[in-house]
């Protein structure tokens, strides 16, 4: 099986060279290479092959020149790739060497695995990087569970004192019930976090190794806006079973978060709402119940805003409620 697996690796950018070289010099470095590197560009000043290949000295380095949509670019990406699997990689990420080593191993072990993800590390606004997947905060927790909102965090990893532990049980146990799935409202939940690998329904796939033929099945959805808010959302809706998606938390990877091409927070949080419901609506699963949490998760949030006095991002949350409101 290990002759059979490839691996195409797939960066959509535009207009980061920097973040593009530094990915670039993370996968050369890589223990087990690549077999391809396809470069998906729609910078304003187009990247060319030549220019690359003296950061990426490899002849299996190709560029693709496409519009200005990480949706259509990625779908492109796929495309043009030969590999068995591909690993989706955006341009500000960051790997350890043996990353696809370790992935491919994975996909050698679990024959009926489709998608294999590291640990995404986000960069803080202190020059650092989160630590995993933190235990959550209590009140926070109560919070979300209130609105059905989404939530990110190791129930496990969660201590608390006695009292405050038998009040949040009936919480515990509802999200323990639920698993890696998704809230109420939709939003996706990563509650479970098991110490070799854990399972779950939507993540981030930014840095992930997917079956090439999985994603042929379920294309990245190019009607989304050009920054893609919501792409990995839509694509993992797709897979097949209901937890498709592996991660590994011994595998760290640096999500740089680059600058360029970014939406402001608020703005990106309205279009995930919008693209929540446009995506659940294509697969055929947007029922009314779900619609009516949606829009309760939705009031949180403007609650959450009003309450911190943030009326940029209350404003984005409530011209969302209205778009929702008006479609049935």
């Amino acid at each position: 099986m290990a002759d059979a697996l490839t691996i195409s690796v797939v960066i959509p950018t535009r207009n980061r060279p920097e973040h593009l070289r530094r990915a670039l010099c993370a996968i050369a470095a890589q223990t087990r290479p690549p077999d391809e590197v396809i470069v998906v560009d729609a910078s304003d000043i187009p990247v060319t092959r030549h220019a690359l290949v003296s950061q990426y000295a490899a002849s299996s380095l190709r560029c693709v020149r496409t519009n200005a949509s990480v949706c259509v670019q990625r779908n492109a990406g796929i495309a043009e790739a030969h590999g068995s699997l591909v690993f989706l990689c955006d341009d500000d990420i960051e790997v350890p060497p043996e990353y696809l080593e370790t992935i491919l191993r994975h996909f050698e072990t679990h024959p009926d695995c489709g998608a294999v993800s590291g640990v995404v590390l986000e960069a803080d606004e202190s020059g650092g990087f989160t630590d995993g997947i933190p235990p959550p905060n209590p009140r926070a927790l109560m919070w979300s569970f209130f609105f059905q909102l989404t939530v990110w965090a190791d129930l496990d990893a969660l201590r608390l004192p006695p009292i405050q532990s038998l009040l949040l049980s009936p919480i515990l146990r509802w999200y323990r019930r639920r698993g890696n799935t998704f809230t109420l409202a939709g939003w996706p939940l990563v509650t479970q976090v098991g110490a070799g690998s854990f399972h779950t329904a939507v993540y981030g796939l930014g840095a992930a190794v997917v079956r090439r033929e999985w994603l042929l099945a379920s294309p990245f959805d190019e009607q989304l806006d050009v920054h893609g808010i919501g792409d990995n959302y839509g694509v993992a809706l797709g897979f097949p079973g209901t937890t498709p998606v592996t991660v590994l938390p011994t595998l760290r990877v640096l999500h740089h978060r680059a600058r360029e091409n970014r939406l402001v927070r608020a703005v990106a949080h309205e279009r995930r709402i919008v693209a929540l419901r446009h995506l659940r609506r294509k697969r055929g699963v947007y029922t009314p119940a779900l619609r009516r949490w949606l829009l309760w998760s939705i009031f949180g949030n403007m609650l959450r805003f009003a309450l911190r006095f943030d009326g940029t991002s209350f404003r984005a949350a409530a011209r969302a409620f209205r778009a929702i409101v008006g479609r049935q």
